[in-house]
């Protein structure tokens, strides 16, 4: 997603850069056209793995089969809701956490692990004073979190306190760096006021398996 622009025109030269930059990995939001098993070769030819797929919890309740032989080719198990519109109040969060719930069952029974990226809305409590990620983090059958950081800390929560939390629900996490002005400002990781000379160290005793940089602007 950090390179959508750049990846829609060449995601060949997008690959081969990120791979010469020293990334293992990469998270995969579009295939921008190309087929599953065109997207490995790329990943192979450059020495890098896809460590999971972004999509919609729409297509993961209605096109699971083709997913499930999509993330086959890709090399992996990892789907991840990349977005939900944010609950408005406790109702709406109740009924997209259970839908959430049965789409990790589902997955489950393909032989994926459904996941679930998180912005700032979902951290911010309700008027029960529990979060989306508070109902995800009580249902032991739910989607693993893929807790991004930077959202969390513009949302007023301590990221590290949260990876503790989660902790270890949180294989996979976004490393996000922001600073407010009127508004979340996006800059490139270490330029921002997310503390992640203290977070990164606490990753690896969290069970956290792949940081995951995304500027989003």
């Amino acid at each position: 997603y950090t390179v959508r622009d750049a990846a829609a025109a060449d995601l060949a030269a997008v690959l081969r850069r990120s791979a010469e930059l020293g990334f293992d990995g990469v998270e995969l939001h579009d295939l921008h056209g190309r087929s599953a098993v065109a997207v490995r070769e790329l990943l192979d030819e450059h020495g890098i793995v896809a460590c999971g797929r972004h999509v919609l919890l729409g297509a993961v309740e209605t096109e699971l089969e083709a997913l499930a032989d999509e993330l086959a080719a890709l090399g992996t198990d990892r789907l991840v809701v990349a977005w939900i519109p944010p609950p408005e109040d406790v109702s709406a969060a109740d009924e997209v956490v259970e839908r959430l719930v049965r789409a990790a069952a589902r997955a489950r029974s393909a032989g994926l692990r459904l996941g679930f990226h998180n912005h700032d809305a979902e951290v911010r409590t309700l008027a029960d004073g529990r979060s989306v990620l508070d109902r995800l983090l009580a249902a032991s059958d739910g989607p693993f979190l893929e807790l991004d950081l930077g959202w969390a800390w513009y949302a007023g929560a301590d990221p590290l306190a949260l990876l503790e939390a989660a902790a270890p629900r949180a294989p996979l996490v976004h490393v996000k760096d922001l600073r407010r002005n009127g508004g979340p400002v996006h800059v490139p990781l270490g330029r921002g006021e997310v503390d992640y000379g203290r977070i990164v160290g606490a990753a690896s005793h969290a069970g956290v398996e792949w940081l995951i940089v995304e500027q989003d602007e």
